[in-house]
């Protein structure tokens, strides 16, 4: 009897989970519902009609394929890789003190963490269709609606060196390279030197996006050097996606929906099972 509680009472834990999951995936399913709202009440133009303004005060929809910015076709400056927009950064690997639960005592240990401490990117990229062309600010790819992948190619380099604090063990590599090329701060590094900084290395990145990549832009346009450039996100509506803004979001919503039915029918029948479990434990024996 003693084994039925226990089982009845631990089905408690799951139960619990999927009723407050039942309770949360609804108001989700709610607010992406009404971004595909926003976004289905603006209209698609085709990429060269976009101009500063846009269709009326708001943003517009344009689609076409990723293409060459002002300063035309790229190559990252670390990967080498033909691309119309990248970005290359540098993140500091350091120590810091957390309280951690270790061999059931709660102690203080060093914790390996990152910041970015520089961070460049090659400026506008383009997005082309039959009718043209229009710029993109590259800040709108930190607003992708993700669900079908990012369009950047992320992390095209990633090197990690873990040769402590001092500057001049740094003269080769990836990190050597822009040393050497001078695009980083002047003493940048020597300012993350000093044995209180706890500097344990450097990690190097860069995207890149490829030429002709098909992608959706859901943005307020504006002006760059007299030249339209879809500039801004609207509201908390991503802008950025693979598919059609309204109807991924759309979908989403419906996903979402449809989850919360579930968790909660799961929820109920975990809570049921709980109930007769107990019923059972409690019955007189025979």
């Amino acid at each position: 009897m003693q084994f039925l509680r226990l089982a009845a009472y631990l089905l408690w834990i799951p139960g619990l989970f999927a009723v407050i999951a039942a309770v949360i995936l609804p108001v989700v399913s709610s607010g992406l519902s009404r971004r595909s709202r926003v976004a289905a009440s603006r209209p698609q133009i085709g990429c060269g009609e976009v101009r500063a303004g846009g269709v009326g005060p708001g943003p517009v929809h344009v689609h076409g394929a990723s293409a060459p910015g002002p300063p035309g076709l790229l190559h990252g400056r670390l990967s080498g890789s033909e691309c119309v927009w990248y970005r290359t950064r540098v993140r500091r690997r350091f120590l810091v003190k957390r309280i951690r639960n270790v061999g059931d005592e709660w102690t203080e240990v060093d914790v390996l963490v990152e910041e970015q401490i520089w961070a460049w990117d090659s400026g506008p990229f383009a997005v082309r269709d039959g009718t043209g062309s229009v710029l993109v600010a590259p800040a709108l790819l930190e607003h992708t609606l993700n669900v079908y992948g990012h369009p950047a190619g992320r992390n095209a380099v990633n090197e990690v060196r873990d040769e402590g604090a001092d500057a001049w063990r740094y003269q080769s590599g990836k990190l050597g390279g822009l040393l050497a090329d001078g695009v980083l701060p002047p003493g940048l590094l020597e300012s993350f030197a000093g044995p209180s900084s706890r500097t344990c290395g450097y990690r190097v990145q860069e995207d890149i996006l490829r030429p002709g990549l098909p992608m959706y832009v859901f943005a307020v346009p504006g002006d760059l050097d007299d030249r339209p450039i879809m500039a801004a996100p609207f509201q908390d509506v991503w802008a950025i996606s693979a598919q059609p803004m309204p109807v991924s979001l759309a979908r989403g919503g419906k996903r979402t929906r449809s989850w919360a039915v579930r968790f909660g029918l799961a929820g109920l029948a975990l809570f049921a099972a709980s109930a007769l479990l107990l019923m059972h434990a409690g019955a007189p024996p025979g």
